[in-house]
């Protein structure tokens, strides 16, 4: 009878542990801009794990094997939520502009996201109404920074939206050309297009703001 006692405290115990868990990583994967089906998922994942717990109570007789299929399934469905999102920032991350937020470089409201860029300096994400502007903060970092339209900090990571695919892309995983004067990503940019270095700019930019 001792025995079962400890297993039922323990059940309990993991039950609280679960909703701990869940309501860390849903308030991280708010916190961090991640796309809120991610915490809706983590959720799910919980009350699954909870009902498992419940099931186990019920049928005493299976419950250790239920106690291990309920770790299992939480352990595994958690970690692999977790590892998804950060894995893959440019599926997984909200990328929708705040209301009124206006591009540090020219200073506009943000109404189109058709090339939409984020940026993250320090503790502050920017964004930016086309590549064009993008390439430009890290051409004139010293120059923003005077005029505080950024701060200093850490160059954490950019997005962009490319113009032939219209997906989010980590700003290493794209080619950036120059068409009629302003810069563009693209995923497969046209031939015999000139490809920017945009690792020696970032490198140079990374000088400046940290």
């Amino acid at each position: 009878m001792v025995d079962l006692n400890i297993a039922l405290g323990a059940v309990i115990a993991l039950t609280r542990f679960l909703e701990l868990i869940g309501i860390v990583l849903t308030i991280f994967l708010i916190l961090k801009g991640y796309k809120l089906r991610y915490a809706i998922y983590v959720g799910i994942v919980v009350i699954v794990s909870l009902i498992i717990s419940f099931l186990g109570l019920i049928n005493r007789e299976y419950f250790i094997q239920i106690t291990l299929a309920d770790i299992t399934f939480t352990t595994l469905a958690l970690a692999g939520i977790v590892y998804y999102v950060l894995k893959n920032p440019e599926k997984t991350k909200d990328f929708t502009p705040p209301k009124e937020v206006r591009c540090p470089v020219c200073n506009v409201l943000i109404l189109n996201e058709d090339e939409l860029c984020t940026v993250k300096i320090g503790d502050y994400t920017y964004y930016l109404d086309s590549c064009d502007h993008l390439v430009k903060l890290f051409e004139n970092a010293e120059f923003l920074l005077k005029k505080e339209s950024i701060y200093k900090g850490e160059l954490k990571e950019a997005f962009v939206k490319t113009v032939d695919t219209k997906r989010w892309k980590k700003l290493d995983e794209v080619k950036i050309v120059k068409e009629n004067g302003k810069y563009k990503a693209y995923e497969n940019p046209p031939n015999s297009s000139k490809v920017l270095n945009i690792k020696e700019l970032i490198d140079k930019a990374k000088n400046v703001l940290g």
